[in-house]
């Protein structure tokens, strides 16, 4: 399978037990602007483990958002387009004795979100935002789920260990990546371009009917499945490459199993 594979199997493999134990590895840092977003915040502590603490934080950004850039090392994030202009950001945080110091910054329609972790053993923030659901949207994860539902602008999601899964969406280009985990996405509206790559997974994608499709498939070790019709000239284009796994393109709605008029499997 190449050098990659003992790297990616071994990021796998720690991040999958920190997920499990609900931990995250010390020396876990990420890039932590000022404080000083608009934002009201509660927090209730509470025991989550034996040796751990639990805080859960909400804020009401209240300054308009067109844009959300999230980085995140260990732990979920959902981010859920709705109506208005403004955003909400749910923050619980997990740690062994001090907090991690979490950020939220908005500067020209963009709202910034992240943390940082003091030198513990336990260190992890689970993310659940809501946004205007025509916001751009960026995800970019270590160790955890990204959810995404509900958007309508530009969506770009990047775990290294975890699953990616969207419903929902209706934006014009969407790019979905792990290195360790599956991609599942549905779309409400055709967007103009999809890119969902994974190195060990499966990539499922669903898409509207009413549209045609210039799709793109490759797995190098799995069963790559098309069911929708194509055409190469069509405007709007799929690409989905897996490493190991396989890949299914089907219209919304179908079911994942049984084979099209349209369909073409091919095997390696």
């Amino acid at each position: 399978m190449g050098g990659w594979t003992a790297r990616t199997l071994g990021v796998a493999a720690a991040c999958g037990l920190a997920l499990i134990a609900g931990l995250a590895l010390t020396g876990c840092q990420l890039s932590s602007g000022s404080a000083g977003s608009s934002g009201i915040a509660t927090a209730s502590p509470a025991v989550s483990i034996p040796g751990t603490h639990r805080s859960t934080a909400v804020y009401a950004i209240t300054s308009p958002v067109s844009a959300l850039v999230v980085t995140s090392r260990v732990g979920n994030v959902t981010v859920t387009g709705g109506s208005g202009s403004t955003a909400s950001v749910t923050e619980e945080a997990t740690y062994s004795s001090r907090p991690p110091e979490t950020t939220r910054t908005v500067s020209g329609g963009t709202l910034t979100v992240g943390y940082t972790c003091p030198v513990e053993l336990v260190c992890a923030v689970v993310y659940d935002i809501r946004v205007p659901r025509t916001a751009a949207v960026e995800v970019t994860a270590n160790a955890g789920k990204i959810a995404l539902s509900g958007l309508a602008g530009r969506v770009t999601a990047k775990a290294d260990a975890g699953l990616i899964t969207a419903t929902g969406l209706t934006g014009p280009s969407v790019s979905l990546t792990t290195d360790v985990g599956a991609i599942t996405a549905d779309f409400a509206a055709a967007p103009a371009t999809i890119a969902a790559l994974t190195r060990i997974g499966a990539i499922t994608l669903r898409v509207p009917s009413a549209a045609s499709y210039m799709v793109i498939a490759n797995a190098s070790f799995g069963q790559a499945t098309v069911r929708i019709a194509q055409n190469p000239s069509a405007p709007h284009t799929i690409t989905a490459t897996t490493d190991v796994g396989a890949i299914l393109v089907t219209y919304l709605g179908a079911p994942n199993s049984g084979q099209g008029s349209a369909g073409q499997s091919i095997g390696r």
